[in-house]
């Protein structure tokens, strides 16, 4: 067994054994992670790791009440992962739920988290309208993770200025995130008085002949650049009919490839070939400052790691860690409130408003988190952002499939 999964059985195991020595906590609050632990394990399991390895810091507790993880695993599947939130809104346990790589069931769901009060927690779903409320609306939304809205000007930069590229193609995915996408690649092109030359969209699940038709069609364009969004499926396979048909073009990808094994199916002469760049956060390059928040978070996940780039999805356990250090201390502030000894509903509430009013500075990994939440109004539509643009890197895998800073 692998010396990661061993930890999370181990501290399940600590945590009802806590649970049942002491009657007050026999009922651990639940903290649901609704993601694709099926299609896209890779990101799910990472995501898994950095909150269990922030949780590991304080034996599972939250503001002195014992909690206890729930996968629940929706499979990309949008009404799958909408009975989990029917789930979260019928239970007298379940705290808050984690979200997954896919932006698809927040979007579709949104307004029925909102109005039902399900505090929900993003580490990786990126599309940027998540975390927008209507006006009026309250919010209940928190991300952590790279904003859509705010990739779009970052990836046409990096096009641009480091790949020297006259002229760019979009390859999105036919869904609401590739949608949102388009209008925020195609305003950050604007802006440099540019039009995308070509754009391709396609479905969920494409085979190799159908990828080599999307490509043939983007050629016709000939551009320099192509600009993609993705998971790592499709991801590949698009790759993989780049470097043959397009051969010189250079690739600047989306995070969403490094949901699963994009790395063994696009073998490392096709990446160099594609001069292939991925969105990532700055983990690497935390790395790289060595960052002692980082070095003690993956001895205490991984002992047997030698860098960041051996997590899956590094990503993932970025986010996954931070976001569960800010929800900690946040839970220790909700815990002077006379609500957080109430309902569940109560409780939910308490630990909103202590993540939008959080009084003392969290050190994380990316980087030390002051007031990272703030209540929200449509007016300040990054209220419910602990991320921002100068938060974005690039990063390059290595030959042995493993990402690096490629500074």
């Amino acid at each position: 067994m692998l010396p990661g999964v061993l930890k999370w059985l181990l501290a399940v195991c600590v945590c009802i054994s806590v649970s049942d020595s002491n009657p007050a906590l026999a009922t651990p609050l639940e903290l649901f992670i609704d993601a694709d632990f099926s299609k896209s394990p890779a990101s799910s399991t990472s995501i898994e790791l950095g909150i269990r390895t922030a949780l590991e810091e304080v034996n599972y507790r939250l503001g002195g009440q014992t909690v206890t993880i729930v996968q629940k695993d929706h499979r990309t599947n949008v009404k799958r992962s909408y009975r989990h939130m029917q789930e979260m809104k019928a239970s007298e346990t379940a705290l808050l739920m984690f979200g997954g790589m896919h932006s698809p069931p927040y979007l579709t769901h949104k307004n029925f988290m909102n109005e039902n009060g399900l505090l929900t927690l993003l580490p990786w779903s990126a599309a940027g309208p998540i975390t927008r409320a209507g006006r009026g609306r309250d919010n209940w939304i928190f991300r952590l993770s790279v904003d859509d809205f705010k990739s779009g000007s970052f990836l046409v930069d990096a096009a641009v200025t480091q790949g020297r590229c006259q002229s760019v193609a979009l390859l999105l995915m036919d869904t609401g995130w590739g949608h949102a996408n388009r209008n925020t690649l195609e305003a950050a092109l604007a802006v440099l008085d540019r039009r995308p030359d070509g754009v391709e969209f396609f479905p969920t699940a494409i085979g190799e002949a159908a990828a080599g038709t999307l490509v043939d069609e983007l050629a016709q364009s000939d551009p320099d650049c192509v600009i993609m969004l993705a998971d790592w499926r499709n991801g590949a396979l698009l790759a993989n009919a780049l470097a043959e048909q397009m051969p010189g073009v250079k690739l600047f990808s989306h995070w969403g490839i490094m949901g699963g094994a994009f790395s063994q199916t696009v073998s490392n002469d096709t990446r160099m070939s594609l001069s292939l760049s991925v969105l990532q956060t700055c983990g690497l390059q935390q790395e790289r400052a060595k960052n002692s928040v980082l070095r003690a978070a993956l001895r205490q996940a991984l002992p047997e790691a030698r860098g960041l780039a051996d997590v899956p999805a590094p990503t993932g356990f970025v986010h996954g860690y931070d976001l569960t250090r800010i929800l900690i201390a946040a839970a220790e502030q909700a815990a002077q409130s006379a609500d957080w000894q109430g309902t569940i509903s109560a409780k939910r509430r308490a630990l909103k408003t202590a993540l939008e009013n959080l009084r003392t500075p969290v050190p994380g990994i990316l980087k030390e988190y002051t007031s990272p939440f703030s209540p929200y109004d449509v007016t300040l539509p990054d209220s419910h952002e602990a991320l921002g643009e100068r938060d974005l890197c690039l990063a390059r895998f290595g030959a042995d499939g493993r990402l690096e800073d490629p500074r």
